[in-house]
């Protein structure tokens, strides 16, 4: 996965010059900002943004033009818009709730294809400013019972024992998805592991990336040997064994661990805390605040070890796997921007270093996942950017004080965001 073709800035301009953009006439400038610009920090910058495009950034403390917009960055640190990689969308609130917390976009790993194929449109043609952008697995491959058929929701197609798989995988794509997402937890009726190998097969014959729901470290084993690209959560039910680390490292499996809804799980929750947050609590929408605040039953929680997981991440990062950061946002003690801040947090807390965590959630999520144009802060990108207080790679809780957030170098107007929040929050919206 991580073998992925680099483009260079000039490409990338050509590339998304064409992309619809909002009205800009004057160029935006960062003066004299500290820039994280997807790897490192770069102290004291210019950073011009014009036509929702980065055009240059340069130090020295550069004078810029006298018809620009000036933001002054003394004792700020701009970043690119932060990439939650594990998320399960709504609507465009819940877009929205993440704009305003510095996420603008989220690769979504199952959803209504009927909901967001029209939103992931309207979003794309200017509709919904103040949104995320977005990628989306749409319907996974799971089977007849098999997770998540005993959720809520609208009826989706599954795989049975005689069907087609790669009849399957193609009506996936056709109905929209950027990528496959395969359910393999045998908590419920599961895949054969012929099934799994079928499925990974299929989706690289259409050229598309594979990512697997693993619950239980043999599960992550067999996905890996399958030759999926990522797997999605991070086992706990067991230490990290040499096998599992040594087929991570011959296999080049990205990991995205989820660790906000595991540490949940394991009946450590955060999201009370993160409720009240005065960062953060203005903007979350009333239902969300729900979710954001239930506490999972003991049954539950007593089958999960947090510090299994805690210690899989550490092992896994110590020998070079490429680590993402993703929340599984709405799930319970999780929520949409909140739980991204936390996670990072809860990365160093597996020995990222700051700046290895900033990745987790920006250039790396776009490189693995084909966004070119985004996770970056460089000439020819798209200038999605969030700009805080203080300096992240000392104090990694810094992301938490937004300034600002700019979706293709327009604002995302968080004021409006938190005045729906408030409303959906006084009517008792759900």
């Amino acid at each position: 996965m991580s073998g992925m073709k680099l483009w260079s800035p000039l490409v990338i301009l050509v590339l998304f010059s064409a992309l619809p953009v909002m009205a800009q006439t004057e160029p935006l400038v960062f003066y004299n900002v500290d820039v994280f610009d997807g790897y490192h920090i770069l102290r004291g910058q210019t950073v011009t943004v014009q036509d929702g495009m980065i055009r240059s950034v340069i130090g020295g403390g550069v004078r810029p033009p006298e018809s620009a917009v000036v933001i002054d960055g003394a004792g700020r640190t701009l970043l690119p818009g932060l990439i939650d990689a594990h998320v399960h969308i709504g609507h465009e609130e819940t877009l929205e709730q993440a704009a305003a917390l510095g996420v603008t976009t989220v690769l979504d790993m199952w959803g209504d294809p009927n909901t967001l194929m029209p939103l992931k449109k309207a979003i794309e043609q200017g509709e919904h400013p103040n949104a995320a952008d977005f990628r989306t697995a749409g319907t996974g491959a799971t089977v007849p019972g098999g997770h998540p058929t005993q959720m809520a929701g609208p009826k989706f197609p599954t795989l049975g024992p005689g069907d087609d798989v790669q009849a399957f995988v193609d009506a996936r794509f056709a109905e929209g998805s950027d990528y496959l997402k395969i359910i393999y937890d045998h908590f419920l009726p599961t895949l054969s592991v012929e099934q799994l190998h079928a499925l990974v097969l299929a989706a690289h014959k259409r050229n598309r990336l594979v990512v697997a729901h693993e619950g239980k470290q043999s599960e992550g084993l067999d996905e890996m040997r399958a030759g999926v690209d990522g797997v999605e959560h991070i086992f706990d039910d067991t230490p990290i064994s040499r096998e599992f680390l040594d087929t991570a490292i011959v296999t080049h499996v990205v990991f995205t661990p989820t660790l906000s809804i595991i540490q949940a799980l394991s009946g450590k929750p955060t999201g009370s805390a993160l409720a009240t947050d005065p960062r953060f609590e203005p903007y979350i929408l009333g239902w969300a605040l729900q979710i954001l605040t239930t506490k999972l039953p003991e049954s539950v929680t007593k089958k999960h070890h947090y510090e299994n997981a805690q210690a899989a991440v550490k092992a896994l990062h110590d020998a070079g796997i490429t680590i993402l950061a993703g929340t599984d946002s709405p799930n319970p003690d999780t929520s949409y921007g909140v739980s991204l801040h936390q996670e990072l947090l809860l990365l160093t807390e597996c020995g990222l270093s700051n700046e290895e965590a900033l990745r987790a959630a920006t250039s790396s999520p776009a490189r693995e996942f084909g966004l070119v144009d985004r996770g970056r802060i460089e000439t020819g990108r798209r200038a999605d950017l969030l700009l805080v207080k203080g300096d992240p790679s000392k104090d990694i809780r810094a992301t938490r004080d937004i300034v600002g957030v700019w979706k293709m170098g327009i604002a995302i107007q968080r004021d409006e965001v938190a005045r729906h929040a408030t409303e959906t929050r006084k009517n008792g919206k759900n």
